[in-house]
C-alpha cells in the first residue's frame, strides 16, 4: 500500500468514526435509546459490531486512496482526483458505514420490542394441533362423511 499523507488519513479517520458520530447523535437526539443499548446483550452487541463496521470501512476507504495514490492518470487531473474521491468513498458507505447505521438503528428496537414482550415464542404464537383440528371439525359442512374423533388416532 502506498503511504498516505495527513489529509488522506483525516479522511479514513471520519469514515471510520462515522458510526461513532452517529452513536453520540442517538444518544443526544433520544436518551431513552441508550438503555437498550447498554442495559441488553443484543442492543450492546448491535452496537458493537456497527463499531467494528465502522472500522473495516475505515480500511477499505485505506485501501481505496492507496490504490488512487498509484495512479498517475488520476493524480495528474484534479477533476479526476476528486471523481475518484468520491467513488473511492461510496465503497466503504455502501459495504460498511450504511449496514453499521442500520445495526445502530435496528438493535435497540429490537431490544426493546423484546424487553416489551412483543415477540411472543413461536408456540404461543399457534394454536396446538389437537385444538386446530377441533375448530376445523365443527367448521366443516354437514355433508362431508364424518370425520373420525381425535381420540379413536
Amino acid at each position: 500500500m502506498v503511504r498516505l499523507t495527513g489529509h488522506q488519513w483525516g479522511l479514513v479517520a471520519m469514515v471510520a468514526g462515522t458510526p461513532f458520530l452517529f452513536a453520540f447523535l442517538l444518544a443526544a437526539s433520544s436518551p431513552g435509546l441508550v438503555e437498550p443499548v447498554l442495559g441488553t446483550a443484543l442492543g450492546g452487541a448491535s452496537w458493537l459490531l456497527a463499531a467494528l463496521l465502522g472500522l473495516l470501512g475505515g480500511a477499505v476507504f485505506a485501501g481505496c486512496l492507496g490504490t488512487l495514490a498509484r495512479s498517475p492518470a488520476i493524480s495528474a487531473s484534479p477533476v479526476r482526483r476528486s471523481l475518484g474521491l468520491v467513488f473511492a468513498s461510496l465503497v466503504p458507505m455502501g459495504l460498511c458505514i450504511v449496514p453499521a447505521l442500520c445495526l445502530m438503528l435496528a438493535g435497540p428496537a429490537l431490544a426493546m420490542r423484546l424487553e416489551r414482550g412483543a415477540l411472543r415464542p413461536r408456540e404461543e404464537r399457534f394454536h396446538p394441533a389437537q385444538e386446530l383440528a377441533e375448530r376445523l371439525r365443527y367448521q366443516l359442512p354437514r355433508v362431508l362423511p364424518r370425520i373420525p374423533r381425535l381420540g379413536s388416532w
